[in-house]
């Protein structure tokens, strides 16, 4: 996966140079970390990984867009700069879920906030738009239903917590639900051919 970001230039000189601009340095590793993971979730995509939640079709309409910066030449800090702020790189994984941020909509955000860099995720609701919710998060959801299970099992808990955990464990179990009934059906002729085998 590296070798697609291999034309990627530093804007500014080598970190610990007297002339180095660290803020610079960062924004351009910052850069780097998002076009790499927007090359990866376009290759699960391609190998068939399922995407659901409300914000999946921009989900995969960004990640095909950005796929196009994998080689591309940054040489300066105003060209990182603008490309961090492009809508097609505004995309968070987190745990349990994918934030395809838009500032607007960001049920995390004051629509007044003059933050735009991101999602805010302790303040993160599970009723945003934004949401999107890959096969991996899907694979997380799984391990977190497991340790609630595990969870009510301990004896002694407070009932308020138990009410807690109960709510948590159902709200995860309807998006396992959601996911798989969003997955789309395989093609007939595929269906007609492992019916045949």
């Amino acid at each position: 996966m590296a070798e697609a970001f291999g034309q990627f230039q530093y804007p500014t000189p080598p970190l610990g140079l007297a002339d180095a601009g660290f803020r610079e340095e960062l924004g351009y590793e910052e850069l780097l970390a998002r076009a790499e993971a927007i090359y990866e979730d376009h290759q699960r995509i391609l190998n068939g990984e399922h995407v659901s939640g409300p914000a999946a079709a921009t989900y995969r309409e960004r990640v095909a867009a950005g796929a196009q910066f994998a080689g591309m030449a940054i040489t300066t800090t105003t060209q990182v700069n603008h490309l961090l702020a492009n809508d097609n790189l505004q995309i968070y994984h987190g745990e349990l879920l994918t934030c395809v941020y838009r500032h607007p909509t960001a049920a995390c955000r004051d629509p007044r906030d003059a933050d735009l860099s991101g999602p805010a995720w302790p303040r993160c609701r599970l009723t945003c738009v934004n949401i999107a919710r890959t096969d991996r998060d899907i694979h997380e959801v799984n391990g977190h239903i497991h340790q609630l299970r595990v969870d009510l099992g301990m004896p002694g808990m407070p009932e308020p917590l138990q009410q807690s955990i109960e709510i948590n464990l159902a709200e995860h179990e309807r998006t396992l639900d959601e996911h798989d009934a969003a997955r789309p059906e395989p093609p007939v002729q595929e269906q007609h051919r492992d019916q045949q085998l």
